[in-house]
């Protein structure tokens, strides 16, 4: 994720999709997240004006360390309103495997 600046244009990208990533549990990992201050500069770097990230995952601890990063950060702003209409929301949540579990278990 590092160098992802380098072989793209910056404000080049709609959306961004980050979609149930390794937790890294360990505390001694979290800087392996790739959600971080460094890397949310990174996607801010990359993404247009008004552009999307999308933050899922089935991880609670995860979800809240995702919501403390990005919405710490200058380049962030938490969306709500739109989203049930989004397609790619849909699909992250019915399409994916992890999504699908999920949805069955009722979490």
């Amino acid at each position: 994720m590092k160098n992802l600046v380098n072989y793209m244009q910056p404000g080049s990208l709609d959306k961004i999709f980050i979609c149930f990533p390794d937790p890294h549990f360990k505390a001694k990992n979290h800087r392996r997240r790739i959600v971080s201050y460094d890397l949310l500069t990174e996607y801010a770097y990359l993404l247009k004006p008004d552009a999307l990230l999308y933050l899922i995952t089935d991880v609670k601890a995860l979800h809240e360390w995702h919501l403390e990063k990005a919405e710490s950060h200058e380049g962030f702003e938490r969306v709500s309103e739109g989203l049930d209409a989004d397609p790619c929301v849909k699909a992250m949540i019915n399409v994916t495997e992890e999504g699908k579990k999920v949805e069955r278990s009722g979490s």
